[in-house]
């Protein structure tokens, strides 16, 4: 069939699309806008469709992907250019039952091999289950995939273009979720440059396949959120993680002071308290430059002074081993009950705890009576009564060591007239007495037992007595809550 006025062939494929498009302008106005489909498939998409087999439009430039996966809604032709646009030896296409009767057309127009999934309109979490299954058999190189595997270097593209709303979005989540794991997925879509108002649908030959920038590579706020996410679970070592790769990415260094204080929090926390010093007095000094007077973390330079200045204290105590530095203990101890009181294994919220008192009772011998748990001196007379008071608290004869153990010390300081520790009933060190041995007994130590919350807890109950009064004695709080992070 020829147009009238000596215009092309409908099928006038040689013809430039500008021409092409022109005459079939005129045809819709001709025949009726009930025949624009119709006419479009006949006169524009053969043309369209070879162009993109030999030059497809990628933006911002062509690159090769291995897999595609693509929603299909009731207009195939921009999956078919997507397809096209990505060129995937593999093509996954998730369609609906509504729009499966295109597969056909897909494949013929396309001339790929395409593995139809099968999936509800508004089953968001089947297309995130798809995507996250495909995924597993690229990175194991299975099913499917297992002649284009090549684990981790296989480019893929999720096209977002088609379908209903809900699989385009649901599609779109699940690439920009997974693109945290795979590297090489990229999310992409079918757009056209330019749309014809009088026809109401894009301009043929302005469609392109655009490549979507990932967001957790452009945008710091995302990488900013995930940070944020973990520091508040205590995962300091993985949100400063994030914030060294957010220097990178953003060129910001107020996120570089964000790290300094991740990683201190992430030292003090693992009890590595002399580079965690380290890295405070290195945050408090370029908080103090006129450069970051304004960062939001200036506004917490005197909790933060606090907390270094308890740091040093913490690490000269643990590298000099000086019981005499009393505001130190408080600081390694105060960090042990923290720990313990947070840690859900049982086993090692037992080994904090008893480790916490053992340390209030060292320090309290030492500063009190001038005394050091390994080497007591005990005289005969003190050797006797702490024998007794043991074997009481026992309920069997004891025997009495060189050296000082928690349950010892707890003892002997009773035996000197402890005015905190003297007024406790028989029943309740003997409380103290089965915790001890519940923990000497546990998995970790001599053993195979775990802990109960109830032994764990008398532990804690009496350390948290003694880190009291050793506040007071000292006069220091300590503030081991991590500073808040706003932004």
């Amino acid at each position: 069939m020829k147009l009238k006025e000596g215009k092309m062939e409908r099928s006038g494929e040689a013809k430039p699309l500008e021409a092409i498009w022109q005459a079939y302008k005129e045809a819709v106005k001709a025949e009726g806008s009930n025949r624009a489909q119709a006419l479009y498939q006949e006169m524009v998409w053969p043309r369209l469709l070879a162009l993109w087999k030999t030059e497809p439009r990628v933006r911002p430039m062509q690159k090769e992907f291995r897999v595609s996966i693509h929603t299909l809604g009731t207009s195939p032709e921009a999956t078919i250019l997507a397809i096209l646009g990505a060129g995937a030896e593999k093509v996954y296409v998730l369609h609906t039952a509504e729009s499966e009767r295109y597969l056909e057309q897909i494949r013929k127009d396309t001339g790929k091999e395409i593995y139809p999934i099968r999936i509800d309109k508004s089953n968001v979490a089947r297309i995130y289950e798809e995507v996250h299954r495909l995924l597993k058999e690229i990175a194991q190189g299975g099913g499917t995939l297992k002649a284009v595997s090549q684990g981790e270097e296989t480019q893929v593209a999720l096209d977002i273009t088609s379908g209903t709303k809900a699989m385009s979005a649901g599609l779109a989540a699940a690439g920009f979720f997974f693109q945290r794991f795979y590297k090489n997925l990229r999310v992409v879509y079918v757009d056209n440059e330019e749309y014809d108002t009088e026809l109401r649908r894009p301009r043929a030959g302005s469609e392109a396949l655009f490549l979507l920038p990932n967001p957790h590579e452009v945008v710091g706020e995302v990488d900013a959120f995930f940070a944020r996410e973990l520091y508040s679970n205590r995962d300091f070592s993985g949100a400063a993680d994030y914030f060294k790769r957010l220097v990178g990415k953003t060129n910001q260094l107020k996120y570089a002071l964000y790290n300094s204080l991740c990683e201190m929090y992430a030292n003090w926390w693992a009890l590595d308290f002399k580079n965690a010093s380290k890295q405070g007095e290195g945050l408090l000094n370029q908080l103090g430059k006129d450069s970051n007077l304004n960062h939001p973390l200036a506004r917490h330079m005197g909790r933060l002074q606090k907390q270094v200045d308890l740091l040093r204290e913490a690490d000269a105590f643990v590298s000099s081993k000086d019981l005499g530095r009393s505001k130190g203990v408080l600081g390694v101890v105060a960090t042990l009950l923290r720990l313990s009181e947070e840690e859900k294994r049982p086993f090692l919220k037992a080994l904090y705890a008893y480790r916490a008192l053992e340390l209030l009772l060292q320090e309290r011998l030492y500063r009190l009576h001038g005394r050091r748990a390994d080497e007591p001196n005990l005289s005969p007379g003190e050797r006797e009564k702490l024998q007794a008071e043991l074997s009481s608290i026992l309920s069997e004869e004891a025997r009495v060591g060189k050296r000082l153990g928690l349950l010892d010390l707890f003892a002997f300081l009773r035996v000197l007239g402890d005015p905190l520790l003297k007024g406790e009933s028989l029943e309740e060190v003997q409380g103290l007495s089965g915790a001890v041995q519940a923990r000497n007994a546990s998995l970790l130590i001599h053993g195979l037992e775990v802990p109960s919350e109830k032994q764990v807890d008398i532990i804690l109950k009496k350390a948290k007595r003694l880190r009291q009064e050793l506040e007071r004695q000292v006069r220091f709080q300590p503030d081991l809550e991590p500073i808040d992070l706003e932004f």
